[in-house]
């Protein structure tokens, strides 16, 4: 058994949290070219573009650095760590140009003309090092200056050698595998971009007619894109930060939690099933996104 003396001698239990901490979230969008995702994150809060020199094309009242370096990158993040700024967001723009600005900086670092010259697969794993250190310092900017975060990607086309079946093409960030692997972890959702399409079919005709429809983000897994969030945001969003930022206080536990205690203290429960009801309630604050929505989708039907 753990007492209060025994956590005054271990300062480390002291550090054991529950839930998670209340600090920005860290977001990787990728999508195809002009689809919008410079536009989505230019419309977060405060932000400041870390993108190349000719970035951000048509969206010049945004502010912008661009490093020449992974040197001068990771000092304007120390800056802005250490400095409560006007900045509220860290947009890098994109991945695939960080990638590249790794890749030149630790070469003429180490005195090496190309990123090869390391010998087979020994150059990426050194890039591999500096993107977890890049990561850890975006983290700390989040920790210390509440910093939310943003990546953007760009996204081509690869095909997919599916073991268990037929090959299919798919849209993957660009980049190595080893790199976009890293990055495809890190954030709390990981985000895909694109133009809803519909295809229509004409009646008495066999063709097929695809019309592009909104800008939407896609937050789940398909075999045609990654995706992910830890959020519990609904498959497909508009491609818009309002409605983005909406959908994750709307799914959130807190706010689910306070709505499942508002239906039931309305809600029409026979006699029998009252006890069952009043025991699952008991334990509301402690269930999971999936079983509030499973209980208020239950308790909508007893209005």
């Amino acid at each position: 058994m753990i007492t209060g003396n025994q956590n005054t001698m271990n300062p480390l239990l002291n550090k054991i949290k529950r839930g998670n901490a209340n600090v920005p979230l860290r977001y990787v969008v990728a999508g195809p070219e002009g689809v919008g995702k410079s536009t989505l994150a230019s419309k977060s809060p405060s932000p400041l573009f870390i993108c190349a020199e000719d970035g951000l094309t048509g969206l010049d009242h945004i502010q912008r650095f661009a490093p020449a370096d992974l040197t001068e990158l990771n000092s304007m993040l120390d800056a802005l760590i250490a400095s409560a700024g006007e900045f509220k967001t860290i947009v890098i723009d994109t991945t695939d140009w960080l990638e590249r600005l790794i890749c030149a900086s630790v070469c003429k670092r180490d005195g090496k003309s190309d990123i090869e010259d390391y010998g087979y697969g020994k150059g990426y794993v050194v890039m591999e090092g500096e993107l977890v250190l890049l990561l850890q310092k975006l983290d700390l900017a989040r920790q210390k200056a509440g910093l939310g975060i943003i990546m953007l990607s760009h996204v081509h086309i690869r095909t997919f050698n599916d073991p268990r079946g037929q090959s299919y093409e798919r849209f993957e960030m660009k980049g190595h595998k080893r790199f976009t692997g890293i990055l495809r972890e890190w954030p709390d959702a990981c985000l895909f971009a694109t133009y809803e399409v519909f295809q229509t079919k004409e009646k008495g005709k066999s063709r097929e007619t695809t019309i592009g429809g909104e800008r939407v983000l896609h937050t789940q897994w398909s075999p045609a894109w990654d995706a992910k969030n830890r959020m519990n945001l609904p498959d497909v969003l508009p491609l818009d930060w309002d409605a983005l930022q909406s959908a994750i206080t709307e799914n959130s536990v807190v706010t689910l939690t306070a709505k499942i205690k508002a239906l039931y203290s309305t809600a029409k429960i026979a006699d029998a099933d009252k006890p069952k009801w009043d025991k699952w309630m008991s334990g509301v604050d402690s269930l999971s996104a999936d079983k509030l929505k499973a209980g208020i989708e239950n308790l909508t039907k007893k209005q």
